[in-house]
């Protein structure tokens, strides 16, 4: 009989990706200041960063209260959301491809596939919403398609025969077509009590629609929730 050992001894180098370099650039301090507050050497902060030496959730925890966040930012790599457009009334521009990205960090765990969309009213009575962002998923964009958790609820959607897409809450009809209103849930008025989904004006019937996805989210200060801008 013949005995076959197997080695269950794997050697691995593993460089596990966190989130320390982009905690740092947030809080405005060089690495060498960081070193100092915790510590230690510039060389191992920059070990820390690039994953070749892995710290300990200790470390996490150290390096949070010199940078005046959670350990769990310090700890998690990041995704940086693309900027998508800027939304004026209830019309957005989408960010030519040619122009410089933009994209913004974020304290939790995203989809790649997430986007952002910022409020850049020209009407000086909306300027108050200027400065928010919404956030969707651009699957349904690529595959062209109409999301049914469009409806009935504030959506992205490119009305087919137009060049830009738009806010509006979105109703299927019979035969496929669709029907779209501009209430005050699209951030397109200040004034609820004079928004009607009756009114002529502020809806729109018998529409093809090439795309539509649902707006996931509404950040109305970015800033305080620790989104940042990313450098490139």
């Amino acid at each position: 009989m013949t005995v076959v050992k197997f080695s269950t001894e794997i050697k691995t180098s593993l460089k596990m990706a966190n989130n320390l370099e982009n905690m740092i650039r947030r809080s405005g301090l060089l690495n060498k200041e960081v070193a100092e507050r915790k510590g230690i050497r510039p060389e191992t902060v920059s070990r820390h960063i690039s994953g070749a030496l892995q710290f300990t959730l200790k470390d996490a925890e150290e390096y949070a209260m010199i940078l005046d966040c959670s350990p769990q930012q310090v700890m998690f790599a990041q995704h940086a959301i693309p900027l998508f457009g800027s939304l004026n009334d209830e019309i957005v521009t989408v960010r030519p491809n040619t122009k410089k990205q933009k994209a913004y960090y974020v304290a939790w765990p995203v989809e790649e596939s997430r986007r952002l969309i910022v409020a850049k009213h020209t009407n000086p009575n909306k300027s108050w919403a200027n400065g928010r962002f919404y956030s969707f998923d651009k699957t349904c964009i690529d595959k062209v398609i109409v999301d049914p958790k469009c409806f009935m609820t504030v959506s992205l959607v490119l009305i087919k025969g137009e060049e830009n897409p738009q806010f509006a809450v979105v109703y299927p009809e019979p035969g496929g077509t669709f029907s779209l209103a501009f209430n005050s849930d699209t951030h397109s008025t200040t004034d609820q009590s004079r928004v009607s989904l009756l009114e002529p004006d502020n809806k729109r019937s018998g529409l093809d629609l090439v795309w539509g996805t649902p707006i996931l989210s509404c950040w109305f200060q970015p800033e305080l929730l620790g989104i940042v801008k990313k450098q490139f």
